[in-house]
């Protein structure tokens, strides 16, 4: 009995602290839920009051497209909100747009509103203002746009006042005061170039007011020491731009210079021009101006030898060619004798002519070219031009008897041919019977530098003749494969 009373007590002990528990338990659970609860409706809250900002904020945020008054088809958008004042608006433009408004101030800009279709564009051009609504700059955007702004349309002209310039009006304004000052100054400084003989620019200092031809002449001499300068044989040619001068006077030559400042070119070309033609140069003076010789009476000695090179011409082609040649020249020799230099001249022609067939189309004869240089100027007898680039690259003089005048007048000849990229021409002086080879070069300094061949000698009806004749267009084919290896390499370079 005493047990099982025990027992009952302890049962029902078990179950009061049972009861207790849950109890406690179900206590804990509530307050749990109600916290949830709290932080469910917080966390719903926040997100309908960021929910109502963004739309709040998508609300006031409108896009307004604006065109230039005159600019119809160039429409800009700007994205603002619409609680902002016009002012702030006329300052979003004038950043947008920043390089056509240069020197404008946002004030200064007139914004007149607008609902027009944005392919509407001759009435976008045509548009006249005076019936729309100007927006004042101390108004708010949202005066004006109660409503969002329709798609695809046009909302707001922009004027600017009637006395401000354009970037290009403002450029050509501050160009032309640059000018203005340039021409209120005297003392200028140039960049000139000497040809041939030069390729780098020189600084040159000086009073176009009071500059003197004698003057630059003094100053070129002082640089290159050409003794044509100094003998006063020279006269000026200019060229800038690709236009040419060639002033007579010193008030022409100060004109000249006044007009290149205008321009603003302060760079330019001169071009030393003897007065002597090719045919006044005498052989010891073309020995004194290339310091070949001082002696009175020099002799073709004072040249260095030249060894020209001869190419075989055994292919069918150059048979073809050589066997017209030897027909026609004998066909010359019956018919017209070689008496002067004009008959000389026709046989010398035939073998130029055969010497372009040769090459098929890369050369062309000129009778009588023009050249003109720093030392002589006047008709070559012949000069054998490139196609390609229109280089000279041969001149031929003929001579009756007098082979000295005819190797001077070559020399010149050959240096007024050579330009600041041509460094090599050869020359060929002959009286249709005894030919000679003369090379035309300039050296590291740019001065020219020649050598002379041995003469070759052809007799006309002799039983070697077509050999001589061959030897000859060999040498000169010879010539003419060099001359196009060196224009090859100076392209390059």
């Amino acid at each position: 009995m005493l047990r099982d009373r025990r027992i009952t007590g302890l049962n029902h002990l078990v179950n009061k602290e049972q009861i207790c528990r849950a109890k406690n338990l179900e206590i804990y659970w509530k307050e749990v839920i109600t916290e949830l609860n709290k932080d469910s409706l917080k966390r719903k809250l926040e997100e309908k009051e960021n929910f109502n900002s963004q739309s709040k904020k998508c609300r006031t945020t409108i896009t307004l497209f604006c065109i230039v008054q005159g600019n119809a088809h160039n429409a800009f958008a700007i994205n603002i909100n619409k609680n902002k004042t016009i002012s702030e608006l006329k300052s979003l433009i004038q950043k947008e747009k920043h390089n056509d408004f240069a020197g404008i101030d946002p004030d200064q800009l007139k914004l007149w509103q607008v609902e027009i279709p944005d392919d509407c564009f001759d009435e976008l051009t045509n548009l006249q203002l005076l019936g729309n609504n100007e927006l004042l700059a101390t108004k708010k955007i949202s005066k004006y746009f109660t409503k969002t702004p329709a798609n695809e349309h046009v909302h707001i002209i922009v004027t600017l006042p009637e006395t401000t310039k354009t970037r290009k009006e403002l450029e050509l304004i501050n160009k032309v005061a640059e000018l203005q000052k340039l021409l209120k100054k005297s003392i200028y400084e140039f960049d000139i170039i000497v040809n041939p003989k030069r390729t780098k620019t020189s600084k040159w200092i000086v009073n176009i007011e009071q500059v003197t031809l004698k003057d630059l002449k003094e100053f070129i001499f002082a640089l290159y020491q050409f003794p044509e300068l100094q003998k006063d044989i020279a006269t000026l040619a200019f060229s800038c731009n690709d236009e040419k001068y060639s002033p007579k006077s010193d008030l022409e030559f100060q004109n000249m210079l006044q007009l290149f400042v205008s321009r603003n070119s302060l760079k330019f070309t001169i071009s030393i021009e003897t007065s002597l033609s090719f045919s006044s140069w005498t052989f010891p003076k073309v020995c004194k101006l290339y310091k070949l010789s001082e002696d009175s009476d020099p002799t073709l000695s004072v040249f260095p030898p030249f060894t020209c090179g001869y190419v075989k011409l055994n292919d069918e082609k150059s048979q073809v060619i050589i066997k017209h040649l030897i027909t026609e020249l004998n066909f010359r020799f019956k018919a017209i004798p070689i008496g002067n230099e004009a008959s000389k001249s026709q046989y010398v022609c035939s073998y130029l002519v055969a010497i372009a067939n040769l090459f098929e189309d890369k050369f062309k004869v000129y009778p009588e070219k023009n050249v003109s240089g720093m030392n002589g100027h006047g008709p070559v007898d012949f000069a054998l031009i490139q196609i390609q680039n229109s280089r000279i690259i041969g001149i031929t003089e003929v001579k009756d008897k007098d082979f000295q005048q005819g190797v001077a007048q070559n020399a010149v000849q050959c240096e007024s041919a050579l330009s600041n990229k041509k460094k090599n021409v050869f020359g060929i002086i002959t009286d249709s019977e005894k030919w000679f080879f003369l090379e035309c070069s300039l050296d590291n300094e740019r001065k020219p530098y020649f050598k002379l061949s041995k003469p070759m000698v052809i007799i006309y009806g002799d039983e070697d003749m077509e050999d001589r004749v061959k030897k000859v267009l060999g040498h000169i084919v010879w010539l003419l494969e060099e001359a196009q290896k060196l224009d090859e390499l100076e392209d390059k370079n």
